[in-house]
C-alpha cells in the first residue's frame, strides 16, 4: 500500500462545502441520519463541526452511544528522557532556539528509576518522549537510549509503550525495533504504538510554526506525514496521529485531513488513536488559548462517532471540568508531567521552565484516575493499590 498522500486543494474545498451545508441549516438533519447509526462522510461530519444549530451537548449524546462506547478508558503516563531538542517550532518550549528553558536530560539509571516509580504507583502504560535531531551522534545516542528504555519497560511489565521521538527513516524503525519480540506475522507482538503528531495538515500553517529550513529536523513536512506508514512498513500496528487545536484556526480543515489520515491508517490494520491537545502556554511564548472548550468538545465528539474504530485520547493539559465532560466520549485519559524524569513516589514535578508545555490538571495521578473510577469508569493500564 502507499503512503498516505494529502491534497490541501481538495480538502479546502470539501471544506468550504462544509461551511455551506451549515451555514443552510443541514447540521439537525445530519444529526439525525447519524442518531440512527448510519457512518456519515467526512464531509457530513465536518459540517457537524461546524454546524452552530447542532449543540455540543447532541454531539457528546451521540458520541457516547458509538459502538465502542462503555464506561471504560485506558491509560498512560508520559516520560520524557530528555527536553534537548534541534527542531524549531515557535508554539514549543523545546525548541531549539529557546534560551529560557532549562535543558535536561536522564541518563540510563534515572530512566529506569522512573520507569519503576510509575510502575508501582500502578502504571502499566507510558510513552516515552524524546526531541527532534539532525542526522548525526545526538540522534544516535537518543535512539540508543530509547531502544535501551523500550526493552526496560517491557522488562518491567508495562503492557503499552508509546514512542513520541519524531520521524525516522526506515532503518531507524528498523534499529529501533531490532530487539523487540514478533509474531508469526512479522509484527511486533509487545504493543507499541508509534506516536507523531502532525500538529496541522494545513502545509502553509505548518511551515509558519515549524519551520521551512532544511536543516530543520521536522520541517519536512512530507516526510512526517508519512512516518506511520515506514513504522507499519517495519513491523509495528499501532498509531498515534494527533492535531495540536489551535495551531491552525480552520478546525474543519482539520478534521477532514484528520479523518482522512485515519482512515488510511486503518486501511493499513493499524490500530489508532487519535490525540487532541490544545494549544498551551510554553516557556518563552505567548499564552496561546487554542480553540474553545465547546469546539474541543464538538471534535472530539465528532471523531469519536465518526470514526469509531480509532481511540480519542486526551491529557491533563485539560483542566478536571473538561476532562469530566470527555470522559463518556473518549478512549484514552493520560495524566503526567512534560517535565524530564519528573516523577516522585507520590507526585511530580511541573516546573514551566523546564516543562515543553503548561499543564493545567497538576494533581497526581492516582487523584486524576481515581475520579474517573469513582464514576464508575474501569481503566485498563491502571493498577492501583500498587505503591507503598
Amino acid at each position: 500500500m502507499t503512503a498516505f498522500r494529502l491534497d490541501p486543494s481538495a480538502l479546502a474545498e470539501a471544506r468550504s462545502r462544509a461551511v455551506a451545508k451549515a451555514a443552510a441549516g443541514r447540521g439537525p438533519y445530519l444529526l439525525a441520519r447519524a442518531g440512527t447509526g448510519e457512518r456519515l462522510r467526512d464531509e457530513d461530519l465536518a459540517t457537524l463541526l461546524l454546524a452552530s444549530d447542532v449543540d455540543a451537548d447532541l454531539l457528546i449524546d451521540l458520541a457516547r452511544r458509538r459502538p465502542t462506547g462503555g464506561p471504560h478508558i485506558e491509560t498512560f503516563s508520559p516520560l520524557y528522557l530528555t527536553n534537548e531538542c534541534d527542531a524549531e517550532c515557535a508554539m514549543c518550549g523545546m525548541r531549539s532556539f529557546n534560551p529560557k528553558l532549562i535543558r535536561e536530560t536522564a541518563d540510563d539509571r534515572t530512566v529506569d528509576e522512573q520507569l519503576g516509580l510509575l510502575y508501582r504507583r500502578g502504571l502499566r502504560g507510558v510513552a516515552l518522549v524524546t526531541g527532534e535531531y539532525h542526522h548525526g551522534p545526538r540522534r544516535d545516542r537518543m535512539l540508543a537510549s530509547v531502544t535501551r528504555a523500550i526493552s526496560a519497560a517491557l522488562d518491567l511489565g508495562f503492557e503499552h509503550v508509546l514512542l513520541n521521538i519524531g520521524s525516522l527513516e526506515l532503518e531507524e524503525h528498523q534499529k529501533l525495533l531490532a530487539r523487540v519480540s514478533r509474531g508469526s506475522d512479522g509484527r511486533i507482538d509487545p504493543h507499541l504504538t508509534m506516536c507523531t503528531f502532525q500538529e496541522t495538515y494545513d502545509p502553509v500553517v505548518y511551515q509558519r510554526f515549524i519551520g521551512s529550513n532544511s536543516s530543520n529536523p521536522r520541517a519536512d513536512f512530507v516526510g512526517r506525514l508519512e512516518n506511520f506508514d515506514r513504522a507499519v512498513n517495519a513491523g509495528m500496528s499501532s498509531v498515534n496521529p494527533g492535531v495540536l487545536l489551535g495551531l491552525s484556526r480552520d478546525v474543519g480543515f482539520e478534521l477532514l485531513a484528520l479523518l482522512a489520515h485515519v482512515r488510511h491508517l486503518l486501511a493499513r490494520a493499524a490500530q489508532v488513536y487519535v490525540s487532541l491537545p490544545r494549544l498551551r502556554k510554553a516557556s518563552g511564548t505567548a499564552n496561546h488559548v487554542g480553540i474553545s472548550d465547546e469546539m474541543l468538545y464538538r471534535f472530539a465528539a465528532i471523531v469519536s462517532f465518526g470514526i469509531p474504530e480509532a481511540k480519542v485520547v486526551i491529557s491533563t493539559r485539560e483542566p478536571p471540568a473538561v476532562q469530566r465532560r470527555l470522559l463518556p466520549v473518549i478512549g484514552v485519559l493520560t495524566p503526567g508531567s512534560p517535565g524530564v524524569a519528573p516523577y516522585t513516589e507520590t507526585g511530580a514535578r511541573f516546573e514551566m521552565q523546564a516543562s515543553q508545555f503548561e499543564v493545567l490538571d497538576q494533581r497526581p495521578i492516582e487523584a486524576v484516575l481515581g475520579d474517573a473510577m469513582a464514576d464508575g469508569i474501569t481503566i485498563a493500564g491502571y493498577e492501583p493499590g500498587i505503591a507503598p
